[in-house]
């Protein structure tokens, strides 16, 4: 489905039935285009690129989902490929959704194969407010490439919150609960990392002051978009660093709680063998052997063999390993 969205002369805003309206809306400069495009098909693609001059590679990256977010600059236009994120508390899974983007001197195209609500809510706006297109297509690209990087927000909030019942579990019962919590989340914080860092490159390589699609004003606001986005990358670390610390505590706690198992069984071990050794003595099939005769010998060895185990556990009561 294609969304065409054109601000002309009259300084406003308005959604445009007309495709073929296209090459002639984009060929006046101080026009600015906006074309939202949900889940197009080839045919709808070689539309778009007949009328944009799109690069057929462009589209061949399009239809090859799961990028990693990059930016092409072809002449006259940029191709850029980024994601919001979401995330299931539930499952501890990041869900990505990936948005491209061409941009021109006065136009630009979403390409997206889900909805997108913060496109939406920026086209509603930008029809309330066309003046802030006065500028062209620069703080358009700002304000949907900020609802796409505030998205990573909630999520980091989430993941946080997870964190802190991971450092509660480490040190309470239910050890496979807390290992499992632990992997996952690492495994949410990798994909995190994997979109964020290149993402990173993206706006670095956006705000570059020799690029001449955007104007200075738009870069601006770039520029604080890439703010955002390393304060996102540094806090995946941050949350990956805290979370290699409590799998250490947790192994730690496993070895130690292993190691108390291990004692008591030793404890164990050493007052039965004792008990063993007695029994093993008064076992032998010696015929003179002086208790043997004895009428209280049997009660006799069984308190020799009491005796002993209370000694030891005594023993190890006092050195503290019961």
């Amino acid at each position: 489905m294609l969304k065409l969205y054109a601000r002309e002369k009259d300084g406003v805003l308005t959604a445009c039935d007309d495709l073929g309206k296209i090459s002639d809306l984009i060929a006046e400069p101080t026009n600015t285009v906006w074309l939202d495009a949900l889940n197009p098909d080839r045919s709808e693609m070689d539309f778009l690129a007949g009328e944009f001059g799109f690069h057929p590679l462009a589209i061949d990256d399009y239809f090859t989902p799961h990028h990693r977010p990059k930016v092409d600059e072809y002449p006259g236009y940029f191709f850029i490929v980024t994601h919001s994120v979401s995330y299931s508390a539930d499952s501890f899974e990041v869900i990505l959704a990936e948005l491209a983007l061409f941009v021109g001197q006065n136009y630009i195209v979403t390409l997206h194969r889900e909805p997108m609500p913060v496109l939406e809510r920026i086209a509603d706006t930008w029809q309330r407010n066309p003046m802030l297109l006065t500028d062209g297509p620069g703080i358009l690209l700002y304000d949907i490439l900020d609802g796409l990087v505030d998205s990573y927000f909630p999520v980091l909030d989430l993941i946080d919150d997870q964190l802190d019942k991971v450092e509660d579990e480490v040190f309470r019962a239910g050890p496979k609960a807390s290992a499992e919590r632990i992997f996952r989340l690492k495994r949410s914080l990798l994909m995190l990392r994997r979109i964020a860092a290149p993402q990173r490159d993206v706006f670095n390589a956006l705000t570059r002051r020799d690029q001449p699609l955007l104007s200075e004003h738009g870069i601006t606001y770039l520029r604080d978009i890439y703010d955002h986005t390393l304060r996102i990358v540094d806090t995946i670390d941050t949350y990956r660093d805290i979370l290699t610390s409590a799998l250490d505590a947790y192994l730690t706690v496993i070895s130690n709680q292993l190691n108390n198992v291990m004692k008591t069984l030793t404890v164990v071990a050493t007052v039965l063998i004792s008990m063993q050794v007695i029994s093993g003595i008064y076992g032998m099939n010696f015929r003179y052997m002086p208790e043997l005769g004895w009428r209280y010998g049997y009660f006799g060895v069984l308190g020799v063999m009491a005796a002993t185990a209370l000694g030891l556990f005594y023993y190890f009561k006092r050195i503290k390993w019961l």
